[in-house]
């Protein structure tokens, strides 16, 4: 895989800082791989995924574009509108890796740009998942 030097779309942007302990090889590779699993489960088939070293760009659903990107000890999460069901979605699937193949021993912090401020703040869900929609759970528990 390449590195890409893509500038991103900062429509809607969060991060998830491992800084606190460190961000495993790998783990990275493997979000990735869930993302992909994922939406191809979907109600739209999507073949648009580009995959780099530390990057990878897809559509989620309703031609939302969702990027990710891998620098130091951070995951870069940026989406073409705001969407905190994505960064729910993302979170439950580390939170998988985490259980899966690190025996929590991992942590990290979830920030989400405040636009008013330029300053990454902690995130706090403010919407309801529709689950039915979603089928997050089902598809983690299958793998």
């Amino acid at each position: 895989l390449l590195h890409d030097k893509h500038e991103s779309c900062d429509i809607f942007s969060c991060i998830f800082d491992f800084s606190e302990t460190f961000l495993p090889h790998g783990l990275f590779q493997r979000l990735v791989c869930l993302c992909m699993e994922y939406v191809s489960r979907g109600k739209a088939r999507n073949d648009s995924f580009i995959v780099y070293k530390n990057f990878a760009r897809f559509e989620r659903f309703r031609g939302q574009k969702v990027e990710l990107s891998e620098h130091d000890q951070i995951i870069r999460l940026s989406t073409s509108e705001s969407a905190n069901d994505t960064i729910a979605v993302m979170e439950s699937m580390l939170f998988k890796i985490n259980s899966n193949v690190l025996n929590d021993r991992l942590k990290w912090q979830t920030l989400v740009l405040d636009e008013s401020t330029g300053n990454f703040e902690p995130w706090q869900e403010k919407t309801q998942i529709d689950s039915t929609f979603l089928n997050l759970a089902n598809f983690l528990d299958s793998l």
